[in-house]
């Protein structure tokens, strides 16, 4: 009898460059996924979701605190659509709301 080993593909570690949220994002994207899902060549779509991510974040907080900020919340709405639009790239939105935006 021979032994068979089956290997399963390590979770990819965030890029050193990123930053501790920026890397939280990715971890937690990964985890979102089965591993092995994301290969190499998405990895540079998948660092700018979680950059993305962040400036979101930041905006938002912003938009809290000067909710009269028109050009803050124009700049905000077109990262959230990036955001969105890098998402749907990634797979991440449920197949039901994928649908929704192409349909």
């Amino acid at each position: 009898m021979t032994d068979t080993v089956v290997a399963f593909p390590n979770t990819p570690s965030p890029p050193l460059h990123l930053s501790p949220k920026e890397a939280e994002v990715w971890r937690a994207v990964m985890a979102s996924q089965k591993a092995g899902h994301f290969g190499p060549e998405i990895f540079p779509v998948l660092e700018a979701y979680c950059t993305t991510a962040l400036i979101c974040d930041r905006m938002a907080a912003r938009l809290r605190i000067d909710e009269s900020n028109d050009r803050l919340l124009a700049s905000y709405d077109e990262a959230t659509a990036s955001l969105l639009r890098l998402a749907q790239a990634l797979g991440l939105l449920p197949a039901d709301e994928r649908e929704a935006m192409v349909g």
